[in-house]
């Protein structure tokens, strides 16, 4: 219950860092998270952790094991294209950045994978030829394959790959409006490297091959043009392992895990409540319609991050879930004197089925109701063009799993994805603002406080 105290700790001093109802990556404060990244490593380390508990025997609680980390990014290659001061267009490549990143995820099936989210803390800028040019991947999800499974003092290559939202700006100081669109496009690049396990720590260098980094940008309200965005990025970083499950295991192999589920199974005892808190990332898929019909030159919009709320109870017998959750995060732009803020704030109704029971790796499926409030604001040239707010009810599926060495825990940690098919707010009878957003919570933190008693 050490973790779970900390876990819950630090957290919090991460949402404080955001806005009461979320926030896109831009307007979040780099050096408050940055502190509190920090402070989560440490307390983290300060845990007492087991590495590499799968080499003695594999069994359901030797299957994943949560780790925390940073890492440093380095970008290569790439080339910039805008227009002079003269109408012409002129091109210069890009230098290389680098990037620290918080990392937060878990090894999985006995130290052979590992998934992880990898959180970007800073954005470094190039400054040339009268140009602001901001290019890397912003908030990543990582999945990565060892053949040879994570071991004590060996180095393991991995393959893998990842989904990875890819963001370039370029702000353009010839002109009086100078901020050009924020070009978000996402892709599964290849990803090999090699990491060396010493106890508890993992050490790892990396790359990242996009092989598909052509895209068009527009330079101007009216004028489009193809740029390349840096197409290797390499990788430095450190993670280390943290045991969550294995003082669980004594109890089952000598079957009183077995006797107690059974027991408190027949009145009903494992039907309880639980609440859960976590960071979601939400991403926006496609551009919308009335920018599309109006501004084209304002893409997709950028991600944002949120605390992610859940109040549910858990009906053992049928094996699901039935949960209340809120969630509000927004994100904005400022496109060639366009400003545009969305903002979103979902209560949801969801009921979720685990599918199956894999060594506590623990699947589910359900759909979801949610109530929503949208906003949608616009400014053209200082001018307000629209303020629009919309409630509605939504409709979504949520999938996911839990990692759950058995049904008698006070604690588990959960993955939710949902995915809102056909959100929007209608701004007139052939225009809409899409939040048909894919949401990803990779670790929240679940609890049942009626199981600590």
């Amino acid at each position: 219950m050490v973790f779970a105290g900390v876990f819950r700790y630090t957290s919090i001093l991460i949402f404080s860092t955001l806005e009461p109802f979320g926030t896109d990556r831009r307007e979040m404060n780099g050096t408050t998270i940055i502190k509190s990244v920090l402070l989560f490593l440490v307390l983290g380390m300060a845990l007492t952790s087991t590495a590499q508990v799968y080499l003695e025997k594999q069994t359901r609680h030797r299957f994943a094991q949560l780790t925390l980390g940073m890492d440093l990014q380095g970008s290569f290659g790439g080339t910039a294209r805008y227009l002079n001061s003269q109408g012409n267009i002129s091109s210069f490549n890009l230098e290389s950045t680098f990037t620290p990143r918080f990392l937060i995820g878990g090894t999985h099936f006995w130290g052979h994978a590992d998934f992880y989210i990898a959180i970007p803390l800073l954005e470094p800028t190039l400054t040339r030829e009268n140009q602001k040019v901001t290019a890397l991947r912003d908030v990543e999800t990582v999945f990565k394959f060892y053949p040879y499974r994570i071991k004590h003092n060996q180095l393991r290559p991995y393959i893998g790959t990842s989904l990875a939202p890819f963001y370039y700006e370029q702000e353009n100081q010839n002109f009086e409006y100078s901020s050009g669109p924020e070009l978000v496009f996402r892709r599964f690049p290849l990803l090999g490297g090699l990491t060396y396990n010493s106890g508890s720590h993992l050490f790892e260098l990396g790359f990242a091959w996009n092989y598909d980094n052509q895209q068009r940008y527009y330079v101007a309200r009216g004028r489009a043009v193809d740029i390349e965005t840096p197409p290797l990025f390499i990788t430095l970083g450190y993670k280390f392992l943290l045991e969550t499950t294995l003082s669980a295991e004594r109890d089952w192999e000598s079957g009183r895990t077995e006797r107690v589920t059974r027991e408190l199974a027949k009145d009903g005892g494992l039907n309880s409540w639980y609440f859960g808190v976590g960071i979601s990332s939400a991403f926006w898929l496609d551009q919308n319609t009335y920018n599309w019909n109006n501004r084209r030159y304002i893409g997709t919009y950028t991600s944002a991050i949120t605390a992610d709320f859940t109040l549910g109870y858990y009906f053992h017998q049928p094996d699901i879930n039935v949960a209340l959750g809120y969630r509000g995060y927004g994100t904005s732009t400022d496109t060639y004197g366009v400003i545009q803020n969305l903002r979103r704030r979902s209560f949801l109704l969801e009921a979720t089925k685990y599918l199956f029971d894999y060594h506590g790796f623990a699947p589910f499926l359900g759909p979801t109701v949610s109530y929503e409030n949208l906003k949608f604001r616009e400014e053209f040239e200082g001018d307000l063009t629209y303020n629009l707010t919309q409630n509605k009810l939504g409709y979504g599926l949520t999938v996911g799993w839990d990692i759950r060495p058995n049904r008698i825990q006070s604690w588990l940690l959960r993955t939710n994805l949902r995915w809102y098919p056909d959100l929007y707010l209608e701004v007139d009878p052939n225009s809409r603002v899409g939040f048909d957003n894919i949401e990803f919570n990779f670790i929240q933190l679940i609890i049942f406080p009626e199981r600590m008693f």
